[in-house]
């Protein structure tokens, strides 16, 4: 009896600091970041794209493994725009921890030619609110922080959401051309990590 009343406590103290620690920090939440699945998929990144651009992949430029994602449009007048994106819906990290979104891009005569024009990455926590009607903390994105644009090199965009909200289902992640954007970027080793 004493051994059975002795073990009940430590199992509940094991179980409790689990729960409590979510995801430990460093955790990379999305899948094939580098794009080297091993049946040669891009799953699960997936392609949202509207008319006027071209989404696919390239085994010719990439920057580590074997093959990289890429948006194309060479309308400067599409107010379309056209996305990768992954969902994560594992295990959420706990309330408060900070997830920073790490794409490297290259991109290929980018050029912006409207307000909302530009490439970016976005973070959003679903349900887009929680149960008391808020979407604050609930979404971030490089849209009007960071101009991208020009040819260059391999060059890594970083964006943080500060704390992850409560009551949170999934987790998806955007890789994006805007309206009014022209050229070509690549897409290569994409990261979500808890931090």
């Amino acid at each position: 009896m004493k051994r059975i009343s002795l073990l009940i406590p430590i199992f509940a103290l094991f179980i409790s600091c689990t729960e409590d620690d979510g995801l430990p920090v460093n955790t990379q939440l999305l899948k094939n970041p580098d794009l080297a699945s091993p049946d040669g998929s891009v799953s699960p990144w997936m392609p949202v794209t509207e008319p006027g651009f071209t989404l696919g992949t390239s085994t010719e430029i990439f920057r580590s493994a074997s093959k990289s994602l890429f948006i194309e449009n060479s309308d400067s007048l599409n107010t379309n725009s056209a996305t990768w994106r992954q969902t994560y819906n594992g295990p959420m990290p706990k309330k408060g921890r900070k997830l920073v979104l790490r794409a490297f891009l290259k991109g290929e005569d980018i050029a912006l030619k409207g307000p909302e024009s530009n490439v970016f990455i976005s973070i959003r926590a679903f349900p887009v609110e929680d149960s008391n009607g808020s979407t604050f903390g609930r979404y971030v994105t490089t849209l009007n922080q960071i101009g991208v644009s020009g040819t260059f090199d391999w060059t890594q965009l970083r964006l943080t959401l500060p704390s992850t909200p409560e009551e949170v289902d999934n987790i998806v992640v955007y890789l994006s051309m805007g309206s009014r954007t022209t050229g070509k970027i690549y897409f290569d080793d994409i990261t979500l990590t808890v931090e």
